[in-house]
């Protein structure tokens, strides 16, 4: 049986105080160096014993074994996201290797710094927190009070914390080449989620891939909304259609989707007003989730495999260190797969 050691005999070997002692085994870190509480706790832990009073969970070894999840503003439990329960998957696949687990903390309306302190203060064992998303910049730097590794996903903060994002210009261009390809000169944008970073990246990015082709899309073809599930997709191609009146001679005949729901939701209206895709009109969508392939007609889609965007998270977590004073932020952006499905065909009249 190991010899116990008793808070005076670890205090006398580092050459601190007895209280200090006491308050590092009791879990205090309020001003408390991470040199001496870390110390204190090897000793502790070195010589196998645990006197009354100590909690384990609080030691430096112990503390490193959870990634917690944090939701944008907009996102619920009770509506999975279909893009980031992509991320999730990946995430745990990678994390669950490494034997650290996940939980969620919330979302970012339900969470405010004093909440956080609450919640987790720097107590918890925390390998990091994981954003889903775009948050305020407010609430991001209260979070990087916490002093644990931060990672956003589908949004970058530059200086404030890490994060791996998908490749907008890269999926626009591919899905940009492969419709001009079929002789599609005039295209429109169903955009969603229009305050979010995300649809502006996409749109900015489409509007260049078309300029670079010379291709002009035109202010009536672009028609953004709040959200982005299928009844947004449905309401867009009906706005769009709307604007277009009784003249379909410069009718878009290519609509590009903020992401898959919305072109299920475009392609439901299609079917309702007897637009027949892809002889008519072509749907295509920046997405790679599962709703691209989950039902016939098959989507044709560009875009980063949100499940690798997790699988990159958990591995750039797993090896980022607890931030100090001075911090260096990843930026990981995952490559555009392309996917040619059945939502897209030659350019009505195209040779």
């Amino acid at each position: 049986m190991a010899k116990r050691i008793s808070q005076s005999q670890i205090a006398k070997e580092l050459g601190v105080s007895q209280s200090l002692v006491s308050l590092v085994l009791n879990g205090r870190r309020d001003g408390i160096s991470d040199e001496s509480y870390n110390k204190i706790w090897r000793v502790a832990v070195a010589n196998g014993y645990v006197p009354r009073g100590m909690q384990p969970v609080h030691a430096p070894e112990a503390r490193r074994n959870y990634v917690g999840i944090v939701q944008r503003s907009g996102l619920k439990l009770d509506r999975p996201s279909n893009t980031f329960s992509h991320v999730q998957q990946g995430l745990f696949k990678v994390l669950q290797q490494a034997r650290i687990s996940t939980t969620f903390l919330g979302g970012e309306r339900d969470l405010d710094e004093k909440k956080l302190f609450e919640l987790l203060g720097q107590r918890d064992p925390l390998q990091g927190i994981v954003l889903f998303g775009e948050v305020s910049e407010p609430f991001l730097r209260a979070l990087g009070a916490l002093r644990v590794v931060l990672l956003s996903v589908y949004a970058s903060a530059p200086g404030l914390c890490h994060s791996v994002v998908p490749n907008e210009k890269q999926s626009l261009e591919q899905l940009v080449a492969h419709l001009v390809k079929l002789g599609h000169t005039r295209f429109a944008w169903l955009g969603g989620n229009c305050r979010l970073g995300r649809h502006r990246a996409r749109l900015g990015a489409l509007r260049e891939c078309l300029a670079s082709r010379q291709i002009e899309l035109d202010e009536r073809h672009i028609v953004s909304v709040e959200n982005g599930d299928r009844q947004e997709g449905f309401d867009c191609a009906e706005e769009l259609m709307n604007r277009l009146g009784d003249d379909p001679s410069e009718a878009p005949t290519a609509w590009v989707c903020h992401n898959g729901l919305m072109a299920r939701g475009a392609h439901q209206f299609a079917l309702l007003r007897g637009i027949r895709v892809p002889e008519e009109v072509s749907i295509a969508a920046v997405d790679r989730t599962r709703i691209c392939t989950e039902i016939h007609p098959y989507l044709t889609s560009a875009g980063s495999n949100p499940e690798v965007i997790g699988e990159e998270a958990a591995k750039l977590l797993c090896k980022t260190e607890e931030p100090g004073e001075n911090r260096i932020f990843v930026d990981l952006v995952v490559p555009s797969e392309f996917v040619e499905g059945e939502t897209s065909g030659p350019a009505p009249n195209h040779a």
